[in-house]
């Protein structure tokens, strides 16, 4: 029997045909769930809302995607439904429940630097600047080995803090006011160490992207509590 390939990109597990995610917010799936109950007949959108998942009852261009609920037992894609996928959508099969969301294979080549899903050592704040500098900027930006778990170490008891050990390395230089693609180190609060335990880029007035902790990758507005909380600017040298 073929086993079959699967590849992670974005938070996304890809196979030959389409991507699936387990869908872990469940804030969210208790708001669908009282919409489901309480017979609503209003259409069921996600959209990224800062990074947050919230509900939407049309497709506005902050929707990420689709709520279907069908009558079934499992929550697989049919064949119908995976030929006709051309938007990302959670699929619920009720009455038992169950529930995942699916991703047209289109997406693993074109997706978008917003909506990303996290996923430690893979799909996070750091993976997406390098996939910033290396498709946007063509820079490559070697990467550096994190130890596994370690945002959840940067929480708790790690002092190691390996975005202040290893920038020059990188090809990183620190200067005062930023320029658009440039790194932004930022202290989120999450960590026990002082100093960054975050990163985003900069994007002139669109905002910056980041993708924190739990959520969604998102472009947003650098606001005062965002410039506040930014402890430096680093420029790679190529750009000097």
């Amino acid at each position: 029997m073929e086993v079959e390939k699967l590849e992670s990109l974005y938070g996304i597990t890809w196979n030959d045909t389409h991507g699936e995610v387990t869908f872990s917010h469940p804030s969210v799936v208790a708001k669908i769930a009282e919409k489901i109950v309480m017979g609503s007949p209003a259409p069921i959108w996600l959209k990224n809302y800062y990074g947050k998942i919230h509900l939407e009852t049309s497709k506005t261009d902050r929707v990420f995607a689709g709520v279907n609920v069908v009558q079934a037992d499992d929550c697989a894609l049919t064949d119908e439904e995976l030929e006709n996928l051309d938007f990302p959508v959670l699929k619920i099969a009720m009455p038992r429940g169950r529930f995942k969301l699916y991703y047209p294979l289109h997406y693993k080549k074109n997706m978008s630097w917003e909506h990303r899903h996290w996923a430690e050592g893979s799909s996070d704040c750091y993976r997406i600047a390098l996939d910033y500098y290396h498709n946007e900027l063509n820079i490559p930006v070697r990467a550096v080995v994190t130890p596994e778990n370690y945002t959840t170490q940067m929480m708790t008891y790690s002092k190691v803090n390996m975005f202040m050990e290893n920038f020059a390395a990188c090809g990183f230089e620190q200067v005062l006011i930023p320029e658009v693609g440039d790194a932004l180190l930022i202290k989120s609060g999450l960590a026990t160490f002082d100093g960054p335990d975050h990163v985003g880029i900069f994007l002139g007035e669109r905002g910056f992207l980041h993708h924190y902790r739990g959520r969604l990758s998102v472009i947003q507005p650098f606001s005062s509590i965002w410039q506040q909380n930014t402890i430096m600017v680093l420029r790679h040298i190529s750009r000097m």
